[in-house]
């Protein structure tokens, strides 16, 4: 059952990153208070979507000239982290609707325009080109459906894959379409052993709608460091290429789930009595194991976190001069998203370990925790075997095959 919020974030016409970050962690604890009806639902509550806008956290990569506030990546990690120790799917979504203000930041103006008609508007994407698209005078026509829309039933446009048919020489391309809310419905199929509040439904358009042409971009163009976006707005935010920044939506919100996890588990294992074989119950903080979880999984939180702000404060550093990450960067950057990810699914399976029969137990934040981290170093985006690969092929003097 839903309480009312408790939270009461202030309203503020330009919130600092420092106000922002503070309202992220103010509303941490009634997040996590909600976890479970969070899961439940299958989907964050219209609620929370209206706190968490009212503290502009929302508007922290949109452009300054439709409402934004242009600051950087490495307060978009802090202020993943804060909102994931709470819950993990809000978290997710808040974060989705974070990156997708800066990707339509990289389309055209008239595009911007029409989106940004309501600065409040939050924008989900499903970047797989599995939706049909058919060339017509002045733009496509497009239908299909797309999965793994985050944050869908809160989103007014949404943003999905296709692939524009060859034509005049040109081969076949990918390609990402904005449509409107009004143009699309949402098929509920969102059951997920981990993840499960995030409302990852399906877009679907049955019958072919049309898509004006400056509302598609090419996916060659999202990563090329000059989007149409990158004439319009004057910071070389919008100069980055979208699968080198983009993936911290991906790792921030991991590391963030696995210190709220260490912070349960710690106030769990300092009151609980656990039994022992042949013999009488001893305080669970006096067993060596539990201790040496608290140890590992804080350890692995830490080095995760770290990465991750390095990492972005450097990005961000480049962003400040009007220059952008060189491709060495972009992919250790890679590798160490994709680390931090695995590095934070490590750390919730230490803590589920420990628990014992204790950590099946569904009214334990272990559990969720432990399936959430694992089902999003799983992405494959984050995939180990594919970053890590091409990091090393890059250092050993081989084109590197993956995306930076």
């Amino acid at each position: 059952m839903n309480t009312v919020f408790q939270a009461t974030p202030p309203t503020i016409d330009s919130p600092t990153p420092q106000q922002l970050l503070d309202s992220a962690r103010a509303l941490a604890p009634e997040l996590k208070q909600r976890a479970v009806q969070t899961e439940r639902d299958r989907m964050v509550t219209a609620e929370v979507i209206d706190a968490v806008r009212e503290t502009g956290i929302f508007r922290l990569l949109q452009p300054r000239r439709f409402g934004g506030l242009e600051y950087g990546f490495q307060d978009f990690v802090r202020i993943n982290y804060e909102l994931a120790r709470g819950c993990g799917s809000t978290a997710w979504c808040v974060s989705i609707a974070m990156i997708h203000n800066w990707v339509v930041g990289l389309y055209p103006l008239e595009t911007q325009e029409e989106v940004w008609d309501d600065a409040r508007s939050l924008i989900c994407g499903s970047y797989a080109p599995t939706g049909k698209c058919q060339p017509v005078d002045g733009g496509y026509r497009i239908s299909g459906r797309w999965s793994f829309a985050s944050n869908c039933d809160h989103s007014a446009w949404y943003i999905i894959g296709i692939i524009i048919p060859s034509g005049d020489d040109r081969p076949p391309a990918p390609a990402w379409a904005l449509v409107p809310r009004a143009d699309a419905r949402i098929d509920d199929t969102w059951y997920s052993m981990g993840m499960a509040g995030t409302g990852s439904k399906t877009i679907a358009i049955d019958e072919p709608v049309f898509v004006p042409a400056h509302r598609l971009m090419p996916l060659s163009s999202i990563n090329s460091g000059e989007a149409p976006g990158s004439r319009i707005h004057q910071s070389a935010l919008y100069r980055l290429t979208f699968t080198g920044a983009a993936p911290y939506t991906l790792c921030s919100v991991p590391v963030g789930i696995a210190a709220g996890a260490l912070e349960d588990f710690t106030d769990i294992a300092r009151t609980k009595m656990a039994a022992q074989p042949g013999g009488p119950p001893r305080p669970m903080a006096e067993i060596e194991q539990v201790q040496l979880a608290i140890a590992e999984a804080a350890v692995a939180v830490d080095a995760a976190g770290e990465l991750l702000l390095r990492d972005s404060a450097a990005m961000d550093a480049a962003v400040a001069r009007g220059q952008i990450p060189s491709k060495d960067e972009r992919i250790l950057y890679r590798r160490n998203q994709s680390f931090a990810a695995r590095q934070s699914a490590h750390a919730t399976h230490v803590l589920f370990e420990a628990m014992g029969a204790n950590g099946g137990d569904l009214a334990s934040p272990i559990q969720r925790a432990w399936r959430d981290t694992n089902v999003i170093a799983r992405h494959m985006s984050l995939s180990w075997t594919t970053t890590g690969a091409m990091y090393g092929q890059n250092q050993l003097g081989l084109k590197p095959r993956g995306t930076f």
